[in-house]
Formats: structure tokens, C-alpha cells, sequence
């Protein structure tokens, strides 16, 4: 079903794919901060133990807001080497991604608060 150049295409992808993502981990501060949040909040998690329901909800926003951040940083990236000097044009597309970014982790707060006020109340 699947021919071998269709299969090498793919693994190029993915290898493409994967040089993306440590640049994002290795480079980008704003990915590093948001990534030691998913962090901790993995490890809250655990700590409290919160039910399946509560996992997929965290596990999404983790995604859309690294995924975001990823998205924001490219966004970035082309429009300063599109135009590296100051441009009113330019500036608005950078904080057009920029407010997505926000708008993912202002509902990824709200939602660790939903499921971890509960948990925090309880131990005390």
C-alpha cells in the first residue's frame, strides 16, 4: 500500500520535523519556560493524581500552547528575515501570534486552576 518512496518522504518529515523541535527546546526562551510549566505540572499531576478526564484536558492545552509557541516563534523567524527593520506591518503579524499564544495560555491557567484548586483545598 505504501511505497518505499512514500515511507522515506515521510521519515524525511519527520526528521525535519524533530530538528524543529530541539531548535525550539535549545534556542527559544519562551519555549523553555513554557515547557518547565508542562513540567510541573506533569509532576502536579502525578503528585495529586488526577483522574483521566483531567489528564486529557491538561495534556491539550499543554499541546496547543507549546504547539502555538512553535507556530508564534516561526511566525517570527520569516517575518524578520522578510524585513529586519522596524515595520508597523510587521509588528502587527508579530503580535497577532503573539496574542494566540496568550489567549492558549491564559485558558491553560484557567484550566489548571479548575483542576487543581480542588486537590490544593483538600490538603489543607
Amino acid at each position: 500500500m505504501f511505497s518505499k518512496k512514500i515511507i522515506g518522504e515521510r521519515l524525511k518529515s519527520l526528521v525535519f520535523a524533530s530538528k524543529g523541535l530541539w531548535i525550539l527546546v535549545l534556542k527559544e526562551d519562551s519555549f523553555k519556560y513554557q515547557l518547565l510549566g508542562c513540567l510541573l505540572a506533569i509532576l502536579a499531576a502525578f503528585y495529586f493524581e488526577i483522574n483521566k478526564a483531567e489528564w486529557l484536558a491538561q495534556l491539550g492545552i499543554m499541546a496547543l500552547v507549546l504547539g502555538l509557541e512553535g507556530l508564534n516563534t516561526a511566525i517570527e523567524e520569516l517575518a524578520d528575515f522578510v524585513q529586519p527593520h522596524q515595520d508597523k506591518a510587521i509588528a502587527k503579524v508579530k503580535d497577532l501570534a503573539a496574542g494566540a499564544v496568550l489567549i492558549a495560555g491564559l485558558f491553560a491557567l484557567v484550566i489548571a486552576l479548575v483542576i487543581y484548586i480542588p486537590y490544593l483545598v483538600a490538603l489543607f
